[in-house]
């Protein structure tokens, strides 16, 4: 709240910024993820910033829509990646691969989106700090794919990066909830589509739902 003694009035936050920016870190996997495809937990970090719209419906409730940048993260547990290319009939699709290097120390393949989230939110009760909820949806569109490795040859360290779409669904779009008291919040985000598309695997395989949990501050 800011006081302007000129004009006599008073400045709220929301007049000042009428809206939430919004951080997620949080874990990404895979439901019925491709074969070749087994995730580490560590290193399969998400990122989320989003900035928020502040729409009060009544005293308890409030809709908050939004846009927002997101970068999922896929750390593989084997030594393996993917590359998009040819397979033997000609066709373009996403493969799956062993490395043939020395000392593979992380190989992982991550997602970029711009998402627009829509949320409602409850407040039990807006004049103090207490359990919040909040159920909502977001669906949006992949910028990059890109993957990394890290390795070692003959006691060298290399790090190889490729970009592509890899085949990435055009769209995504799934479901969250928060619970949350003040301004840290519990999340959990379900992908209603595959993370590939299916039909552009080289294996007889899913494309995989992707699931994300972590925890969110509200930095407004």
């Amino acid at each position: 709240m800011r006081i302007d003694k000129d004009k006599n009035s008073i400045t709220t936050r929301d007049e000042i910024i009428p809206g939430y920016f919004i951080l997620d870190l949080g874990v990404s996997s895979l439901i019925n993820a491709p074969d070749p495809m087994d995730l580490k937990i560590w290193g399969s970090w998400s990122f989320n910033l989003s900035y928020m719209g502040n729409v009060d419906l009544g005293t308890n409730f409030k809709f908050l829509p939004g846009v927002s940048l997101a970068v999922d993260n896929y750390m593989f547990k084997n030594d393996v990646s993917l590359f998009r290319g040819k397979n033997v009939l000609g066709e373009d699709k996403i493969q799956f691969y062993e490395l043939e290097k020395d000392e593979v120390i992380k190989s992982k393949f991550s997602v970029t989106y711009i998402d627009i989230p829509l949320e409602l939110h409850y407040i039990p009760n807006p004049t103090k700090k207490g359990l919040r909820f909040a159920l909502g949806g977001k669906f949006g569109i992949p910028i990059s794919g890109a993957t990394k490795i890290r390795y070692k040859d003959d006691g060298a360290n290399f790090i190889e990066k490729t970009k592509n779409n890899f085949f990435v669904s055009q769209v995504r779009y799934g479901a969250l909830a928060r619970i949350g008291y003040g301004s840290f919040y519990l999340f959990g985000y379900y992908g209603f589509n595959s993370l590939f598309q299916k039909d552009k695997l080289d294996c007889d395989c899913n494309g995989g739902s992707p699931i994300t949990i972590g925890v969110t501050l509200f930095a407004f």
